[in-house]
Formats: C-alpha cells, structure tokens, sequence
C-alpha cells in the first residue's frame, strides 16, 4: 500500500502535440472500473490492461481512496492473470482507453493522457490531461513541461478516470486490439 501525491492538468492540443514530440516512452492503457471487485475483494476496484511499446502486456488490479485536501489518496496494487469469466465482468464496466506518454520518470513521474474515442462519448469532454506525481513541489515540474492549468481539488475529483469512464459496447479484447494498433503493435 502506497501514498500518492499528484496533481492533474488541463492541456490544450498545442502543447500536447509538443508534448508527445518529446515524450520518453508511451503506455496502452485500459481501465474498467467495477463496483464489486471479483479479485480478492467485494469492494470497488479499477482493473487496468496496459501494454508497452515492446508488446509486454499487464494486468493489474486496484484499490484507491477517496483524494485528501493535499492532493494524496492511497493506493493497493496487485498485478493478476485474468480469468475468462473477468472479460464478462469487464463488458458491463465503464471504461477509459488511452495512450499513457511519459514525459518524466524520476525524480518524478509526469505523464500526459491521451484518451482514445471508442463507441460512446466519455462522461466528462477530455482528449488531453496531464498529471504530476512527486514528493517535491509541483511547481518545479509545471514551469519544465508548460502546464499551467492545474485542477482545483473538485476538478480533480471530476475529472478522475473513474468519472470519465462510459460502459462501452465494444468487448474487451477488440478494447485491447485498438489500443495494440494504436501503439503499433498490430
């Protein structure tokens, strides 16, 4: 179990297009978010796909807390092998496709999401959110990356993955294909 401490932002075309021009590697993510967690637990959880520019595939499942004043939440992660009665549970889950570039690794991690249409608009209008997660001050990374329009504590809130996310139509694994073919992989 973990503390987070991020930030997220908003990010207009220009400066994501730039963005992405120097981005250090890129991430296919799926996220479905399931009321009760079929893995380990009956609470609510996120399950997340993500495959690497190298086609290395994982599958992990989470368990967030509610965000805190400062801008801190904790987080459980624990990577699974799914089982075929999971894509079933998966089908009827609001979900978020996006490609993850890391702008940043260390001394902090800094990403910009670029969240991929599927079948039905998502809950909340977003193509581009950047996010800071650093132990330092945020400000030391907003001026290096030009981010300027940070979230207020309820914009966060609106704007977590989980409200973004829409029940789709479109199984899993065609979920996986797209996102494979928008990383090059197929």
């Amino acid at each position: 179990m973990a503390i987070e401490r991020e930030k997220k932002y908003f990010v207009d075309e220009t400066l994501a297009k730039n963005l992405i021009k120097s981005s250090l590697a890129k991430l296919g993510v799926i996220q479905w978010y399931l009321e009760k967690c079929p893995i380990k637990t009956d609470r609510e959880c996120r399950i997340r796909y993500t495959i690497d520019e190298n086609g290395n595939e994982k599958w992990i499942v989470a368990f967030k807390s509610e965000l805190r004043e400062d801008f801190t939440r904790i987080e459980e992660e624990h990577e699974i092998s799914p089982a075929n009665e999971l894509f079933g549970e998966l089908s009827k889950s609001p979900v978020v496709v996006k490609i993850r570039y890391f702008l940043l690794f260390k001394p902090a991690e800094v990403v910009l999401d670029e969240f991929l249409e599927i079948d039905k608009p998502y809950r909340v209008n977003i193509k581009y959110m950047a996010e800071i997660e650093t132990e330092d001050e945020f400000e030391k990374y907003e001026s290096v990356f030009n981010l300027r329009k940070d979230m207020s504590i309820e914009e966060f809130k609106t704007f977590t993955n989980k409200n973004i996310a829409v029940i789709s139509q479109i199984k899993p694994e065609k979920l996986i294909e797209k996102v494979r073919k928008m990383m090059n992989l197929e």
